[in-house]
């Protein structure tokens, strides 16, 4: 039995003049879609930047509220997650290389600036810049963990514990103008496991995914404040 062959409708049924007119009445849709499609790649690459206007950043300050930095456990003479974050940050901005940065830690305290337009004024006259950021350390810390792998395979498998430590570090960071306006709230996490060990390990390896982490969510930082939106 022979297979009918396909035909195509539209084009088979109705006379060459009718589809002529079908087809010219549907292109004038094309630049309209055109259009609308422009727009939404348009809408998908606009920049998520935090603008801070100007050529220069001032550092006045990081902090940790004491109820939180109480779980912090420090080796002697080990650096706060404060000093880490504070290193890290200002390192991070210097490489971005989209501002001059100073620091200005220890001269203020970063909440006076924004409430007490005195001492903003006499702050910018010893540290002119044109934003001034404060920082504060929601929650910072390297705790052990415990993961179970399955080492070998057929009847020769076995389950064994190994360990790390998990480090997470959350920034929220705030600018201010010259007169004390805040100009920007930014938050930020950064996350670091240290290498899995058969065996737990000292706390150097606990600080070192503490640092990691401080320095991760420090870039995620950098990275998004520029002077200029789309730079």
């Amino acid at each position: 039995m022979r297979r009918a062959r396909a035909v195509d409708r539209l084009s088979s049924r109705r006379p060459a003049r009718h589809n002529d007119q079908m087809i010219r009445r549907k292109l004038p849709l094309l630049p309209g879609l055109a259009l609308i499609v422009l727009v939404f790649a348009a809408a998908g690459c606009a920049s998520t930047a935090t603008v801070v206007p100007g050529k220069t950043l001032a550092l006045v300050e990081v902090t940790y509220p004491e109820m939180r930095m109480s779980g912090v456990v420090l080796d002697t003479g080990e650096a706060t997650p404060m000093t880490r974050m504070a290193d890290s940050l200002l390192h991070q901005l210097g490489a971005e290389k989209a501002y001059e940065v100073k620091d200005a830690r220890g001269r203020a305290h970063f909440s006076s600036l924004a409430t007490d337009p005195a001492a903003m004024a006499a702050f910018r006259q010893a540290v002119p810049a044109d934003g001034y950021l404060g920082v504060q350390l929601l929650g910072c810390s390297a705790m052990p963990r415990t993961e179970t792998e399955r080492r070998g395979s057929g009847p020769g498998a076995v389950e064994v514990t190994v360990y790390f430590y998990r480090g997470e570090c959350t920034a929220e960071l705030t600018a201010l103008d010259p007169e004390g306006e805040k100009i920007a709230v930014l938050q930020k996490t950064g996350r670091y496991d240290s290498p899995r060990q058969d065996r737990q390990d000292s706390s150097q390896m606990g600080s070192q995914a503490l640092t990691i982490a401080i320095e991760n969510t420090a870039r995620s930082l950098a990275r998004e404040i520029r002077p200029t939106a789309g730079k």
